[in-house]
């Protein structure tokens, strides 16, 4: 009889775990990640419709690590007011640049399979920055933390490095 209750009770909560995940609740809401984005680096976007994870180190006891993530919008957003500087000519090395070294700290220290899959990542999701796109960076402790945000064409990558 007991073990009765036992399956009654696990089968209400997978059917309640699967409803809010279907429902979108089982994810982090795009608007409490911006409103983040904005209190700890100063950048304010208006919240996406799509979140795709692209690379997330492997979780540590201290919380440091490196996170890229694409947020894709259904219509333009506006770029006024969100901090974000239009990358010109002169400006888009600078982006390059840290981009590839956020590519590259994410395969300091990491065993051949973990860097592997750093690679894969982001050759799946490449990015090709041009004049007209609006770039963003932010570092603290020394640049051992920093926040990199670039937007294109409905897209937001960010790059988060916290050490």
């Amino acid at each position: 009889m007991k073990k009765k209750y036992y399956f009654i009770l696990l089968a209400l909560i997978l059917v309640t775990a699967s409803l809010y995940i279907i429902m979108g609740r089982g994810g982090t809401n795009p608007q409490v990640i911006v409103d983040a984005y904005e209190k700890e680096w100063g950048i304010s976007v208006e919240a996406p419709s799509v979140e795709t994870p692209i690379y997330a180190s492997p979780k540590t006891t201290d919380n440091t690590g490196q996170w890229a993530t694409l947020y894709s919008y259904e219509d333009e957003p506006t770029m006024k007011n969100s901090g974000m500087e239009k990358i010109t000519d002169t400006t888009i090395k600078a982006y390059e640049e840290r981009i590839a070294k956020f590519e590259q700290q994410t395969l300091v220290g990491k065993t051949a399979a973990e860097q592997k899959e750093s690679k894969a990542a982001f050759e799946e999701y490449p990015i090709s920055l041009s004049a007209g796109d609006y770039g963003y960076y932010k570092e603290k402790n020394d640049g051992k933390d920093y926040f990199l945000a670039i937007y294109q064409q409905k897209k937001l990558y960010t790059y988060i490095l916290h050490e």
